[in-house]
């Protein structure tokens, strides 16, 4: 009888500790970033990452105003979903010296977020800019790929198998 009690207490702490290794990776694969003067909240990033050369991929994007958000202590505000920024943000993709617009579709079913594909060719970092407007705020921001923001896109030749 005593069995059981151990063997839920053993499953418990190994779940807890997949959770607790899992999660910062899930959360390290896009930058939020707070913008115009604390009314927004920016959440972007790759698609799907890690992002691979070659492979069908592109930008994701979630606003959030922020002004009716109250967060708990400890916890990050998630805002109302900003939607219509298609019409109103541009947004482009640069690496290296080269430049590309992306257009913003909206994500389907996904308020506030919005989508642009395309396929990434060379390995390295990554820079997505978003200007124009957002409500009455005028924008002009860039995100780079870094340990700390969205992942860089990788050459996928070491995790391909079979040779």
């Amino acid at each position: 009888m005593r069995r059981i009690p151990l063997l839920a207490a053993a499953c418990s702490i190994v779940l807890s500790t997949i959770v607790l290794l899992t999660a910062p990776l899930a959360v390290s694969a896009h930058e939020r970033r707070v913008i115009a003067d604390g009314r927004y909240q920016v959440v972007i990033g790759f698609i799907d990452e890690p992002a691979f050369t070659g492979e069908k991929n592109g930008l994701v994007l979630r606003v959030s105003e922020l002004s009716e958000a109250t967060p708990g202590a400890g916890e990050e505000a998630e805002g109302v979903p900003v939607e219509g920024l298609e019409e109103t943000v541009h947004a482009e993709v640069v690496f290296g010296d080269q430049s590309m617009e992306l257009p913003l579709d909206p994500a389907f079913g996904e308020p506030g977020a919005y989508e642009s594909v395309f396929f990434p060719t060379e390995a390295g970092d990554y820079t997505f800019r978003l200007f124009g407007t957002i409500g009455d705020a005028e924008i002009d921001e860039s995100f780079t790929s870094s340990p700390e923001g969205f992942d860089s896109v990788q050459d996928p030749e070491p995790l391909q198998f079979p040779k």
